[in-house]
């Protein structure tokens, strides 16, 4: 989250749909299923979920149904976080990936923030996205196709996604 104030809350762990969204803005709107008034839905709320990955790539996020907590923002209703997708999905890619991977840079787009590594093991790629390269401290000029790294995985939307890189 942010360093604002804290607001009130209004509802917790309710379901909403995407009504609209602007990448480019970093903002949208949700409707909740109970028909009570749309959300605004802030960019930033996203950090660090599953769901970042999945509202940077795809340019249409409309329909992709969150669990959120809405506050009182300053012109209505605002989600204030967001929860990951349920823990069946999750459970299942937990038990068939080790939390920890070593493999090889196959992809590096820096000018798209985005790589992929392919695991010792074998086995689905992982994607890497350059935020979470910043946020590991990972120095960009000496990373490259073919660098070797180890990486704490965990199971996005879309497959594998690295929360943490190491360079070894």
């Amino acid at each position: 989250m942010d360093d604002r104030k804290s607001s009130e809350t209004l509802r917790k762990n309710i379901t909403v749909t995407v009504k609209f969204f602007d990448k480019s803005k970093g903002f949208g709107f949700v409707s909740p299923e109970d028909g009570s008034h749309d959300a605004f839905l802030h960019a930033s709320v996203l950090t660090d979920t599953s769901y970042q990955e999945l509202f940077e790539r795809r340019d249409d996020v409309v329909g992709v149904r969150l669990t959120v907590d809405l506050e009182k923002g300053p012109k209505g209703p605002a989600v204030s976080a967001v929860y990951e997708p349920e823990e069946a999905m999750e459970q299942a890619a937990v038990e068939e990936f080790a939390p920890e991977v070593e493999g090889v840079v196959t992809v590096f787009v820096p000018e798209h923030k985005y790589g992929m590594v392919a695991p010792e093991g074998g086995g689905e790629d992982i994607f890497i996205h350059t935020n979470m390269l910043e946020r590991s401290e990972v120095d960009l000029d000496g990373f490259e196709v073919g660098t070797h790294v180890k990486c704490v995985v965990r199971m996005g939307l879309k497959g594998p996604i690295a929360d943490s890189l190491e360079v070894i």
